[in-house]
């Protein structure tokens, strides 16, 4: 059993390693920038960008935009000979267009409203629509289910799925590989738009500044808190509880999927940073962090460590709502922490969700360990 789980765990990592590595070799076709600003900004009549994002200042263009161009709080000003070919969107500012430029569409354009900032209202809004989505959607799953349980088609896929199960016992864990290939797929592609297209420049200089928008020094230790309970003394004193709760309730199988998890994720992050080898972002450095940005450590081991918790602690609870909670309540945390990372200036944020995606692959693959152990005893 162990040398088939080392030959797992192996395969695991090498396909990590090789299908990231393998788009190096790749020539993609360049195309046109995305670009975001929060100081003024002037796009010369040589230059054709994919789209335009502009938070608190002006923009002036005289060459062409392929897709929109959108500017919160401020103005936008085309000038002759320009080109724009999508959607212009002005919330809280003017348009001025100069003749002899292209403009496809007609401007959306709100004027100013006195002591009324449309990007804190925009950002606000994000952080609101995204708390509620994802408390909600569990529970829209679930009231979903309610609903379909006595519509006769349901009730059919619901005994063809409990057939295969008795038949298939092992269904679970090829599920569960299943999902774990689709994130290492994930994490392969992020990697290439990230490392070896370095695409990922306008995710990551917007969400920076989504996140520092609210920084203050009252908030910094509130940051500080949440990113050590990715991989500080909380997290090590969360681990050590974990382990030995495991070791006295001699659930031996959970206690081995979660060593594995824990130790496979650490080591496999190290390898990773180790063969991309991206430097840390310099800006709004709040703590020292030593070693390569990606992916994110913290955010790739306490998905692993809180994930299994949760997997671990939901699969013993009877109450559908207690399961619900569970799951959100861990990836709120786990959410949290990645924030805490981009917020410190420690990781880009396509260095946390690589972190996760990766982690994700990883918890998965321990998960079906612990299926096929338990299948098996």
């Amino acid at each position: 059993m162990l040398s088939s789980l080392r030959k797992q765990a192996l395969l695991v990592i090498i396909c990590l390693l090789l299908q990231a590595a393998a788009f190096a070799g790749h020539d993609d076709t360049e195309e046109p920038d995305d670009i975001f600003s929060y100081q003024d900004i002037r796009i010369e009549a040589h230059q054709t960008i994919e789209r335009l994002l502009v938070s608190g200042a002006d923009a002036v263009v005289l060459g062409s935009v392929k897709e929109e161009i959108i500017i919160l709080d401020g103005n936008a000003r085309v000038e002759p000979g320009a080109w724009i070919e999508g959607r212009i969107i002005v919330l809280g500012g003017q348009v001025i267009i100069g003749e002899g430029s292209y403009v496809a569409n007609t401007p959306w354009v709100a004027v100013p409203v006195a002591h009324f900032s449309f990007t804190k209202t925009v950002l606000v809004s994000i952080i609101l629509l995204a708390a509620l989505g994802l408390i909600a959607l569990p529970y829209c799953i679930w009231a979903l289910l309610h609903l379909l349980r006595d519509v006769p088609l349901y009730l059919r896929f619901k005994k063809w799925l409990h057939m295969l199960q008795q038949r298939w016992p092992a269904l679970y864990i090829i599920i569960t590989l299943t999902f774990s290939a689709l994130m290492l797929v994930a994490f392969s592609e992020l990697t290439r738009q990230t490392i070896f297209r370095q695409t990922m420049g306008l995710f990551d200089n917007s969400f920076i500044w989504f996140v520092r928008y609210f920084a203050s020094p009252h908030l910094d230790p509130y940051m500080i808190f949440v990113t050590n309970l990715g991989y500080g003394y909380t997290y090590a004193a969360i681990l050590a509880a974990s382990v030995l709760l495991l070791a006295f309730s001699r659930r031996w199988h959970e206690f081995k999927a979660l060593l594995i998890c824990l130790l496979g994720s650490a080591l496999l992050n190290n390898i990773l940073k180790f063969a991309f080898q991206r430097t840390r972002p310099e800006a709004f450095r709040i703590v020292d962090a030593a070693g390569y940005s990606f992916p994110s450590g913290h955010a790739m081991v306490s998905l692993c460590l809180y994930g299994m918790l949760a997997f671990l602690i939901a699969r013993n609870l009877r109450s559908r709502h207690g399961q619900i909670a569970v799951a959100v309540a861990a990836v709120l945390l786990i959410g949290a922490i990645g924030i805490s990372r981009i917020y410190l200036g420690v990781h880009y944020p396509s260095d946390v969700v690589a972190g996760y995606t990766a982690g994700a692959t990883w918890l998965a693959f321990s998960i079906s360990l612990l299926m096929w152990w338990q299948h098996k005893s």
